[in-house]
């Protein structure tokens, strides 16, 4: 059986093989329409472009899950590396190169083939990042110590289902008794002679002794990984518990470094202000169609307006393109559920295709939103998570968004515990938040409204 070592080896060679044919082929396609021929591939010249883009990847650690602890940003990150790659490509060729070189990729061959191969790259990550959940379905898992928390991690395996099997070192008689669970009476080295454990997680209540610590690290030292459960969550599903982590947690996790970043603040107000500005003008006609389809539909006004919770716990008013009855509320506050009857005719085709939410480019222009962040939530119900919910204010340690990282992971929610789960992606946000991240989440917001899919 492979070792996790090799596994990953193995791994890196095939994307870095895939990008290399890709490259190929793309550049030859391009050659061959601009120039109605194939290149000649004993010419080193095709070679140098293509060594020289992946050799920019493989230096950026695209190859390496490991050296990318954000997957979510990955396919992102792989794209703008690739033009940065194309980049020197060009430089060297047009500014650099000898006269052959310049005709061999003129006609803006080389521009276009790494345009095109920045695409492909991107779309072959994504790719990639789903297979490698499907795979880690096949898991092979170790679990020491037992809590609560245990319980809660089976809870969110039967969600992910990503592990084949989990075994247990505890005492039998704390534990519940489950067909899934294999289970070693206490001894950690009875556990760890097995072979084949892909993942050893330490329970964050389990008092570790000298010689487990010890027999964990010859574990670690042999390329099995030793982790926490919080980093678990965080590295296989890009959330962080929230019940299990305490104040301890947030001084020692690395991240969070955007929220004191002034530059990166500023260049993600600079876009938001930008792309809002852009969007309310080419939106304008799209707006009076809908205007008019609400007030054919339905009485009442246009533009539904309410107060919502923003950064640092501001209040502001919030602006959409109303979707439900005018009395939707005189019973009092409560969320939308899925097939809400107060839902308009013409309304149900505005919150699946999100079309009611563009009239938030007006707060985003203004500076109460941003395009992606935690969705402000109205006051009542803010009350009430924060005090059934830990933590559940950090949330407004940065703007609110149009979008989320919980709004394309997690489906609509519209309950406490739903918004606990959705915390835990916004925490996951907030702690690796960056404009690459951001830039992900916008289009996979997208690919939500082509799909009809948001609510």
């Amino acid at each position: 059986m492979l070792n996790r070592g090799t596994i990953r080896k193995v791994r890196s060679f095939i994307i870095l093989t895939i990008d290399l044919v890709t490259g190929l082929v793309i550049f030859s396609s391009v050659y061959h329409l601009r120039m109605n021929q194939l290149p000649d591939y004993s010419s080193p010249d095709l070679w140098l472009i293509l060594l020289t883009l992946i050799t920019t990847l493989y230096l950026a650690g695209t190859y390496f899950k490991e050296r990318s602890h954000l997957l979510p940003a990955l396919p992102i990150r792989t794209f703008f590396i690739s033009l940065i790659g194309g980049t020197f490509c060009i430089a060297w060729v047009y500014l650099l190169g000898p006269t052959e070189f310049n005709s061999y990729f003129g006609r803006g061959i080389l521009p276009v083939g790494t345009l095109l191969f920045g695409v492909a790259t991107t779309l072959t990550r994504y790719s990639i990042n789903s297979l490698y959940h499907f795979q880690e379905r096949g898991l092979e898992l170790l679990y020491i110590g037992y809590s609560k928390s245990c319980d809660a991690l089976l809870v969110e395996l039967k969600n992910h289902a990503e592990v084949r099997s989990i075994s247990i070192v505890c005492d039998k008689k704390e534990a519940p008794n489950d067909p899934r669970i294999t289970y070693y009476d206490g001894t950690i080295s009875e556990a760890l002679s097995q072979q084949g454990w892909q993942v050893i997680i330490v329970d964050p209540e389990h008092q570790t002794s000298a010689d487990e610590k010890s027999m964990l690290v010859s574990a670690r030292l042999s390329g099995t990984p030793v982790i926490s459960l919080t980093d678990y969550y965080e590295l296989n599903w890009y959330m962080i518990p929230v019940n299990h982590i305490g104040d301890d947690w947030f001084l020692r996790a690395q991240g969070f470094s955007m929220l004191g970043n002034p530059v990166s603040q500023r260049l993600k107000r600079i876009a938001d202000f930008v792309l809002a500005t852009i969007l309310l003008i080419l939106s304008m006609p799209l707006l009076l169609i809908c205007g008019l389809l609400i007030k054919l539909t339905s009485k009442g006004p246009i533009l539904f307006s309410q107060t919502r919770i923003g950064f640092q716990g501001a209040p502001f008013t919030i602006f959409k393109l109303r979707t439900m009855q005018v009395d939707a509320e005189q019973d009092g506050a409560q969320w939308a559920q899925s097939n809400d009857p107060r839902i308009t005719a013409i309304g149900g085709f505005l919150r699946r295709s999100r079309l009611d939410e563009i009239p938030q480019c007006w707060n985003v222009l203004i500076g109460d939103m941003s395009f992606v962040g935690p969705r402000p939530e109205r006051p009542e119900f803010t009350a009430m998570l924060a005090e059934k919910i830990p933590y559940y204010d950090i949330r407004h340690t940065v703007k609110p968004g149009i979008s989320g990282w919980a709004q394309v992971i997690f489906p609509y929610g519209a309950s406490t515990e739903d918004a606990l789960r959705k915390l835990q992606y916004e925490l996951y946000y907030i702690k690796h938040q960056s404009l690459l991240l951001d830039l992900n989440i916008m289009i996979r917001t997208l690919f939500t409204v082509f799909q009809r899919a948001g609510r």
